[in-house]
C-alpha cells in the first residue's frame, strides 16, 4: 500500500482535569501516548496512565529554567517502559548523539516499525515531529516520501522520511505499541510505587549538576525563583531572558499537572491502605502549593520580588509534602528509607 492514514484518531485532552481548572496531561511524550492508547483501546484513564508510567511522580529541572530539562533522562529505560506499564508491548528504536554510525540503520528500522504500526491502525510516538517535542506519526505517503503527523499541540502536519531523527534536534526516538502484555494490575502498581521512591531519591539518571530531578530538584526550582526575586529587587528585570516567563509556565504546568495525577492515582489504588491514603493526601497538598505557582506563571509576566519569594516558599513547602508522601509509600511497601524494594 503506497498511502495510508489512521482514521478517527484525535488528540487526547483530559476534559475532566480542565473542568477542575487543572492543566491535564502536560509532557509531550505522555500526551502522545495518551492519544495512542485512547485510540487503540477506545478509552483512557489519564490518572492511571500517568501514575503507572511514573510521570505523575517525576520532576525535571535545569539551573537556568531551560525547557530541555523535560527530555533529560534515560529515554531507552523510561519511554518503552511507560508503554509496557500502560499494558502494551513496545517496539522501541533509538539513536543518540554518540551513535552517528548507526543513523541510517536505525532510521530504516524505525521506518519499518512505523509503517507496520500504521498499517494496523497504531500510531508511532516520535521525537521532534515538531518544536523539539514528542508527537505522533499517524500516516504515510510512499509516493511523496512523507509521514502525516499530529504534533504535541494536536495539529496535523507532515514530516519527510529523511527528516526522521534529524528534524533539528538530531536524535531518534520511536515507540510503537504492540499487542497487550501480561502485566497484572498489581504488578503495574508495585512497579509505579517503587519508581516513585526511586525517582524521589534521585536514582533515575539525569545530567547533574546542571539538571536535577527528584526531591533535590525542588530545591533548585525554589532557588531559581529566589534568584529571580533578587534580580527583580535589584532593578535588573529588563535584562532577564525574554522567554523566561514562558519557561517558568512550562515548568509550573508540568509539575502541577503531574502532582494532580499523583493525588488521583493514589486515591484510586489506595483501597484499605492507610499509608497510601495519606500519600494521596500529601500529594494533594503538593498540588495545592504548585497550583499557586502555576496560576501566577500563566500570567506570562514577571511578578514582583515579594511574589517571587512567596512562590519560592510554595515550592519548598511542596517539597516537604512530597517527601512525606514518598515516606508513606515506603511505609506501604515496607521499604526502609535509603533502600529500594524489588
Amino acid at each position: 500500500m503506497s498511502q495510508k492514514r489512521i482514521e478517527g484518531i484525535e488528540w487526547y485532552v483530559d476534559r475532566k482535569a480542565e473542568g477542575h481548572g487543572e492543566p491535564g496531561i502536560y509532557h509531550s511524550y505522555m500526551t502522545s501516548l495518551a492519544t495512542a492508547i485512547d485510540h487503540i483501546a477506545g478509552s483512557l484513564d489519564p490518572a492511571w496512565l500517568m501514575g503507572s508510567s511514573g510521570f505523575a511522580f517525576r520532576s525535571f529541572f535545569n539551573e537556568t529554567f531551560c525547557p530541555s530539562a523535560m527530555s533529560v533522562f534515560d529515554w531507552s529505560a523510561v519511554l518503552p517502559e511507560a508503554v509496557e506499564q500502560a499494558g502494551y508491548e513496545c517496539t522501541y528504536i533509538s539513536r543518540m548523539w554518540n551513535e552517528g554510525a548507526l543513523e541510517e540503520q536505525r532510521r530504516e528500522e524505525a521506518h519499518a516499525a512505523i509503517i507496520e504500526g500504521v498499517d494496523r491502525e497504531v500510531p508511532a510516538i516520535v521525537w521532534d515531529v515538531a518544536d523539539a517535542e514528542w508527537g505522533l506519526i499517524v500516516g504515510y505517503d510512499e509516493e511523496n516520501r512523507s509521514y502525516e503527523t499530529l504534533t504535541h499541540a494536536g495539529r496535523s502536519s507532515a514530516l519527510a522520511y529523511d527528516k526522521l531523527g534529524r528534524n533539528g534536534i538530531d536524535v531518534l526516538s520511536v515507540a510503537v505499541p504492540g499487542k497487550a502484555n501480561r502485566r497484572s494490575r498489581e504488578q503495574v502498581m508495585l512497579n509505579a510505587l517503587n519508581l516513585a521512591i526511586a525517582h524521589a531519591d534521585g536514582a533515575e539518571w539525569t545530567e547533574r549538576p546542571k539538571y536535577q530531578n527528584g526531591l533535590a530538584g525542588f530545591d533548585l526550582w525554589a532557588t531559581l525563583y529566589q534568584r529571580w526575586a533578587m534580580i527583580v529587587g535589584a532593578g535588573g528585570a529588563a535584562n532577564l531572558p525574554l522567554d523566561l516567563t514562558d519557561w517558568a509556565a512550562y515548568y509550573a504546568g508540568y509539575h502541577y499537572s503531574a502532582r494532580c495525577y499523583a493525588r488521583d492515582y493514589l486515591e484510586a489504588v489506595a483501597a484499605e491502605s492507610e499509608p497510601l491514603r495519606q500519600a494521596a493526601s500529601s500529594y494533594a497538598t503538593v498540588a495545592c502549593h504548585l497550583r499557586a505557582v502555576w496560576e501566577r506563571a500563566c500570567e506570562r509576566r514577571t511578578p514582583e520580588r515579594v511574589v517571587l519569594s512567596c512562590l519560592a516558599d510554595h515550592i519548598r513547602e511542596a517539597k516537604l509534602s512530597e517527601a512525606r508522601a514518598v515516606d508513606c509509600i515506603r511505609e506501604h511497601l515496607g521499604v526502609a528509607k535509603g533502600s529500594a524494594s524489588s
